[in-house]
């Protein structure tokens, strides 16, 4: 198994940042289990500051679609994501990449899920026959609540330059992220990097995109992907 430090020099500066040595170690140890065990996904609680809010950490096999499908099984399960974070690394010895992503989890509308270590097992369970089966149907996104319903789709120029980062901005509801990442793995671009986060009842979502083969989001394509996330977001 790899060092702490180790696992955290193959993520980007910011979750290094983000992330004191005992969560980068429960971190460590999902994916240590993953290849170990052979799992496409694998996944853990570990401890968050802040007070009824869950910190769960996926550990998976990168794909096309992959957050997509992630956030499929969470609201499948009735779980609400409040914040979330992606990113990708190639594994110590391995060329393939892997994906570790981060959702900050709240309860349901009902108010009555709870997602404890078993909750968690449901969870990779459901992700791993969702990947092998390709469910796709359209999400059950519920409807913005009234006077609050104007949304911003945009993209943005990151540090370099470059026009890659797409900014959404909504209201809060539930299979809201569900319905963003399928509407961006059906126009075939690839998420390499997301940060989500949900105050006062909207959500701010960034994500770095990228055209499968690796090229920057020309100029007409950001015009389709633009109209494909807001009539998601209509329907």
């Amino acid at each position: 198994m790899p060092s702490i430090r180790e696992f955290a020099e193959t993520l980007p500066l910011d979750y290094r940042e983000r992330f004191d040595n005992e969560q980068i170690a429960i971190h460590a140890a999902a994916a240590e289990r993953r290849s170990r065990t052979g799992h496409v996904v694998a996944a853990t609680l570990f401890p968050w500051s802040e007070p009824g809010t869950l910190a769960l950490c996926v550990v998976a096999e990168d794909r096309p679609g992959l957050l997509s499908k992630l956030s499929r099984a969470l609201t499948e399960l009735g779980c609400d994501v409040d914040s979330a974070l992606a990113f990708t690394r190639t594994a110590i010895n391995e060329s393939a990449a892997e994906a570790v992503d981060f959702f900050f989890l709240r309860s349901g509308a009902s108010g009555r899920t709870r997602f404890d270590e078993s909750r968690v097992r449901d969870f990779v369970e459901l992700t791993e026959q969702i990947l092998n089966q390709d469910r796709d149907s359209a999400p059950p996104l519920a409807s913005a609540p009234s006077g609050v319903s104007d949304t911003t789709v945009r993209f943005l120029e990151d540090e370099r330059g470059a026009l890659s980062v797409l900014e959404v901005e909504t209201s809060d509801r539930s299979g809201l992220l569900w319905a963003l990442t399928r509407a961006l793995y059906q126009e075939n671009v690839q998420i390499i990097g997301s940060k989500i986060s949900t105050v006062g009842g909207r959500v701010h979502d960034r994500f770095v995109l990228r055209e499968l083969d690796n090229s920057p989001i020309g100029v007409e394509r950001r015009l389709v992907i633009q109209v494909a996330v807001l009539t998601a977001l209509a329907h």
